[in-house]
């Protein structure tokens, strides 16, 4: 029997590392910053928006000649004159090495990504797999579906998808970057029609404003905190639609700190130069009690002319506003609470001097 011997030399201790090497031969895997998101391919030519996205410079020039001038990313405006070769990107492309996927039949070429696509379609490898008996072809087609063997690497032949599914791939990338453009579009459109609307409903409400002031409890806390910062105003509606713009204020009173102020301010409007000046008319204010109508608090007064707060404005609205500090005591206001919104009623109905004068 041989004995060991005493004085083995002492293999040093193995230390284990992080392996960098990830093999980039994989089919179909691309680096994520290589890939053009138009054809879901290595980058050709690579080319940054000023968006900042990457580009194939044939894909994206295409794109904008057949989509329109906006980015396939974000939908932000976009011309050929924004578009830059990125020669940063372009290198780190050419720098990269992958291995044929014949490598297993015999193939040892490596090269860079874009110049392997070429290499597939010429390589000798795939025309002597094509050229394999019916029998051959079959088996190496039925190992894919194999489950793999326990405690063995089990390596398979996947043959590289059709043009045809590259295509089509193709298409429905493209396909829904469109409708997701078109779905911004059609989001925006909507919206600006509300916009409109809205605008429409205040121009034409004649001087008649339903003011819902929401989320009142909150705002009420913040009135509370600080009484002589806080002011609530409506938005401005129209006497007519080519008549005076008025808005409504509502906030604790400087005069009476019990008890809330309801005023009305003049705002600057396209108007004003076709319009009589200082302000004349009958203006009307009411809180509406949700469940008694005879609970409603209503206001009625007219305007002042000599008042500042009647005068043609030179800012967006009036410093001064002209109405009630002493509407409604703050100890009765959740009363008039609905679904925790007030509601108002402001009509203001100018007096043509015309008639008058004649």
């Amino acid at each position: 029997m041989i004995m060991a011997s005493s004085d083995k030399t002492k293999m040093p201790a193995k230390v284990a590392k992080e392996s960098e090497n990830c093999d980039d031969s994989i089919k179909g895997y691309v680096e994520p910053r290589f890939e053009c998101p138009i054809c879901l391919t290595w980058l050709r030519d690579p080319v940054l928006t000023s968006c900042g996205h990457k580009f194939c410079s044939q894909c994206i020039y295409s794109w904008l000649e057949k989509e329109g001038a906006c980015c396939p990313v974000d939908s932000q405006p976009l011309k050929s004159e924004n578009l830059f070769p990125d020669l940063y990107t372009t290198r780190e492309i050419s720098q990269k090495r992958t291995s044929c996927i014949y490598q297993q039949f015999g193939c040892q070429v490596k090269l860079s990504p874009v110049d392997m696509e070429t290499h597939i379609t010429q390589c000798p490898n795939k025309r002597d797999l094509q050229v394999q008996n019916n029998n051959s072809a079959i088996s190496v087609e039925s190992k894919l579906w194999d489950p793999p063997l326990k405690n063995e690497t089990q390596v398979t032949n996947k043959e590289e998808p059709s043009s045809d599914w590259q295509q089509l791939l193709k298409n429905l990338y493209e396909r829904i970057v469109i409708l997701e453009q078109e779905n911004r579009e059609l989001s925006i459109t909507v919206s600006n029609q509300k916009n409109q609307l809205a605008a429409m409903s205040l121009r034409n409400c004649n001087g008649v404003y339903i003011w819902r002031l929401k989320s009142f409890r909150e705002k009420l806390e913040v009135m509370t905190n600080e009484p002589r910062k806080t002011f609530y105003y409506s938005p401005g509606f129209y006497t007519s639609p080519n008549g005076y713009k008025i808005c409504a204020r509502f906030n604790i009173s400087h005069e009476y700190p019990d008890h809330f102020a309801l005023v009305l301010h003049i705002m600057k409007s396209e108007n004003d130069d076709a319009l009589e000046w200082p302000f004349n008319g009958t203006m009307y204010f009411m809180l509406v009690h949700p469940r008694d109508s005879e609970k409603n608090i209503c206001e009625i007064t007219s305007s002042e002319p000599k008042k500042e707060a009647f005068q043609k404005p030179t800012c967006e609205l009036n410093k001064r506003g002209y109405g009630y500090q002493d509407f409604i005591l703050i100890r009765d206001i959740t009363e008039y609470l609905q679904h925790d919104t007030l509601i108002f009623r402001i009509e203001v109905y100018p007096m043509c001097l015309r008639y008058i004068k004649s």
